[in-house]
């Protein structure tokens, strides 16, 4: 990580700002999901320009989460910051998303009682 990436503000994160800068990357603040109860301030650094080829393949388009997290659950000690996360397509992480609400409203009804 280049020592100029500092840990975005509360207000960068809400406004997701351009905060990184860098050869052929650029980053910006985000707010990573709740886990264990703690939010993460993030900055999400992807690649400025990346192409997509018929057939799937693509140069660029991964991304490098780096997460400040103010908790133990799920990485550890908190002075570990930030932690790295590599998503090679976002995409999934979306499909994921929908799967766990599809799989975490089987069972239930809108008033949240058990069938």
């Amino acid at each position: 990580m280049d020592t100029k990436m500092r840990e975005p503000t509360w207000d960068q994160c809400t406004a997701n700002d351009k905060v990184y800068d860098g050869d052929g990357v650029v980053g910006y603040a985000i707010w990573y999901p709740q886990m264990g109860g703690y939010v993460g301030k993030a900055i999400a650094v992807m690649d400025k320009e990346w192409v997509e080829y018929k057939g799937g393949s693509r140069k660029g388009g991964c991304i490098d989460v780096f997460v400040w997290h103010n908790g133990e659950f799920p990485f550890g000690e908190e002075d570990d910051n930030p932690r790295e996360i590599h998503l090679c397509d976002p995409e999934q992480f979306i499909v994921f998303g929908e799967k766990l609400s599809e799989l975490n409203s089987r069972g239930c009804r809108k008033d949240n009682s058990l069938w």
